[in-house]
C-alpha cells in the first residue's frame, strides 16, 4: 500500500488522481497523531508532499529532515529516479519567518518520520516539498493548490520510482563496538542507526567506515564522554552530506 500524506486539504487537492491512500494529517502534533492511526506494515510505502518556507523557490526531493526542537535527524532513501533537485528540510514547531539559506522549513515531516521509520524502512519513504513562501507571508489555500499542481508530473515520477522498490533494502549493522567508541546515548544511537541505514542504501557505507577509521587513526575515537560524542557525530553527519 502507498500512503500519500499531506498536511493540508489544499495540498491534497492538487494530488487528486495520484495512486495510493491519501491522508490529510494536519501539522505539528496533529500530524503525529494522524500517522499513529495508520496501520502501517513494513511492506508499505509513504510519500509526504507539501509546501515549505525557503529563500529559493522550486520543488525539492528532501534528502534529510531535522527536528528543530530535538535536533534529531532523519534520512529518507535517495535512490529515487527524479528530475527534482535535493534539499535539506527542518521541521519547526512554529511558523518560521526568517529561513536560513540552503534550508527548507515545514511543521510536520520530522514528526511523521519519527513514527513512520519505526514501521517501514527509509527505502520506502520519500518526501517532496514545494517552496510556497519566504516566511514573510502565508500563501492562500488556492495558491498552495496551484503551486503543488504545477509540479504534479514530477511528483508522479517520484511516486512511480518509490513504488518500484518491491524489496526493502537491508544492511548489516555496524559492530556494537562503534556505539561504545562514540559513547552514544540511546537517543544519539537511534540517530546514528538512521544514518547507517541511509549510507547503506545510498552506497555511502564505505565512506562512513573510512571516516570512522580516519578518526581512530587520529585519536578522535574512542571519545571521552557523551558531549564529545555529540560533536563527533555532528562532524560525521557534516562530512556525509
Amino acid at each position: 500500500m502507498l500512503y500519500v500524506l499531506t498536511a493540508l486539504k489544499c495540498e491534497a487537492a492538487a494530488l487528486e488522481g495520484l495512486p495510493g491512500e491519501h491522508v490529510v494529517t494536519g501539522v505539528g502534533s496533529f500530524a503525529l497523531k494522524a500517522v499513529q492511526n495508520i496501520d502501517l506494515e513494513p511492506s508499505d510505502f509513504v510519500l509526504n508532499v507539501g509546501c515549505a518556507a525557503g529563500l529559493k523557490g522550486g520543488c525539492y526531493l528532501i534528502n534529510s529532515v531535522t527536528d528543530q526542537d530535538t535536533g534529531r535527524r532523519f534520512y529518507p532513501d535517495m535512490l529515487i529516479d527524479s528530475s527534482l533537485p535535493e534539499a535539506a528540510l527542518i521541521t519547526s514547531s512554529s511558523i518560521v519567518s526568517d529561513p536560513k539559506p540552503g534550508f527548507l522549513y515545514d511543521m510536520e515531516a520530522a514528526l511523521i518520520l519519527s513514527h513512520v521509520m519505526k514501521k517501514t524502512a527509509p527505502s520506502r519513504i520519500a518526501i517532496v516539498k514545494a517552496v510556497s513562501d519566504d516566511g514573510s507571508r502565508r500563501p492562500s489555500a488556492a495558491e498552495v493548490t496551484s503551486l503543488i499542481r504545477g509540479y504534479r508530473d514530477e511528483i508522479a515520477k517520484v511516486t512511480e520510482s518509490l513504488c518500484r522498490g518491491e524489496e526493502t533494502k537491508d544492511y548489516m549493522p555496524l559492530p556494537e563496538s562503534v556505539f561504545d567508541e562514540l559513547r552514544l546515548s540511546q537517543y544519539m544511537k537511534n540517530e546514528f542507526e538512521d544514518l547507517v541505514h541511509y549510507c547503506a542504501v545510498s552506497g555511502k557505507l564505505e565512506k562512513l567506515n573510512g571516516i570512522l577509521d580516519e578518526m581512530r587513526a587520529n585519536g578522535i575515537l574512542p571519545v571521552r564522554d557523551k558531549r564529545q560524542g555529540r560533536r563527533v557525530l555532528d562532524e560525521i553527519f557534516a562530512r556525509l552530506r
